[in-house]
């Protein structure tokens, strides 16, 4: 018995937790040194204090109430409870307390044997855990994203407002329920099948997805889908008006290939109308050199003259009966070829001539060096796109070879 008494002793001094013998009047009989250094106390400063003493103040009634309770039983049986203490450095420590009743040997209880863990790291672990869980389950309920967890039942175990919104439903609505119950034929679709197939193999899963409402309208969803220890997370994007934007630009596109290709339609028509028009008025412009170049070999006098008389071509063989060249001819009026007292004739000429169509008189010129000659000169009426001209025909009467300019 003594030896056995002994190994209590022995086991008791040296456990790896706090041991400690408490009385039925809450006095502390003895600790163990495990005990003295939880508390911060030495052994003799510890015992025959109240255990209680060494409680945070908001737990002591309901310990005290408790452990009177406890030895009111009469009978031996084991007790667990978890009170926090204060150590006298005044740091807060929580000690799980594995409590035995002990009795004499007529079974009166005389008190409790405790042996106590330190499990303060592993509480403010659980604590720390539930702050984590509380603000992220906050920040789930408020993010824009939607969030739905959904069981291996198919039930909806969390649903945060925005995947709510996205469903046009209450969360209320959901939590509890199963999908197929929520929107019934779900299970036919290919979100489902992809749903699924997360659930079954762990695997995850990213797509853009039309879902169809109840009322028959669409919205488009940009749906990750993960594997979680309760089933599935499925976070959703309303991307609706991203799609709708996407198929206004494919329009937009679409009907502007349309007018492109009209457009280049109508250019290449108008590119060959062109060419057309090019080449007559190459043709025209070939025309033209080949008329001025009858014209600068005519031997008679030629002039273009507009209805106000003033000159706009001269052939060589004019330069060379008047004495004037090109130039000059074209900032003169054929009134300049007339003698002063018969320059207003010329307004009848034009003017019959206008009327007529053509006219044949004769007069006589005054030449650059001021002499004068008779001619015979035929004025014809002609339209053309650079507006009303006349052609005028100046013969020299007089003209041969020995006198070629006439009398002066």
């Amino acid at each position: 018995m003594k030896t056995q008494n002994n190994f209590a002793k022995s086991f008791f001094d040296h456990a790896d937790s706090l041991m400690i013998i408490v009385g039925c009047d809450e006095i502390i009989y003895d600790i163990n040194q495990k005990g003295s250094e939880i508390l911060g106390y030495s052994v003799d400063e510890i015992k025959g204090k109240n255990l209680f003493d060494f409680l945070v103040p908001q737990e002591k009634k309901e310990a005290s109430r408790r452990f009177f309770h406890s030895m009111l039983q009469g009978s031996l049986r084991h007790v667990h409870s978890e009170y926090s203490i204060t150590t006298k450095r005044g740091e807060p420590r929580v000690l799980n307390f594995h409590n035995i009743l002990v009795a004499d040997e007529n079974g009166k209880t005389t008190g409790i044997l405790s042996s106590a863990e330190d499990v303060t790291e592993r509480r403010e672990k659980e604590v720390a855990s539930k702050d984590v869980e509380r603000e992220l389950k906050v920040s789930l309920d408020y993010m824009l994203e939607g969030c739905q967890i959904i069981d291996f039942d198919w039930r909806y175990f969390y649903v945060n407002d925005a995947a709510a919104r996205q469903g046009r439903t209450r969360r209320e609505q959901l939590l509890g329920n199963t999908m197929m119950q929520a929107y019934p034929g779900i299970e036919k679709t290919e979100l489902f099948t992809h749903l699924r197939n997360c659930m079954n193999s762990r695997v995850p899963y990213k797509m853009d997805n039309e879902f169809v409402f109840p009322d028959g309208t669409r919205g488009w969803f940009e749906l990750h889908i993960e594997p979680v220890p309760e089933g599935i997370l499925i976070l959703s994007m309303d991307i609706t008006k991203n799609k709708e934007t996407e198929a206004e630009l494919k329009n937009y596109r679409s009907r502007l290939e349309q007018v492109v290709n009209q457009r280049t339609a109508e250019c290449a028509q108008v590119n060959e109308e062109l060419d057309h028009e090019i080449e007559a008025h190459r043709k025209a412009d070939e025309g033209l050199k080949l008329r001025t170049l009858i014209l600068d070999n005519a031997r008679e006098s030629i002039f273009l003259i507009n209805t106000k008389g003033d000159f706009a071509y001269a052939n060589k063989a004019a330069t060379k009966m008047y004495g004037y060249n090109l130039d000059e001819f074209l900032n003169m009026n054929i009134r300049s070829l007339l003698k002063p007292e018969e320059t207003p004739s010329i307004e009848p000429i034009i003017s019959t001539t206008l009327e007529k169509g053509e006219l044949l008189f004769e007069t006589t010129h005054v030449r650059k060096d001021h002499c004068s000659m008779p001619v015979q000169v035929y004025f014809n009426y002609v339209k053309t796109s650079h507006g009303h001209l006349i052609v005028v025909i100046s013969h020299n009467q007089l003209q041969d070879e020995k006198n070629p300019k006439g009398p002066c």
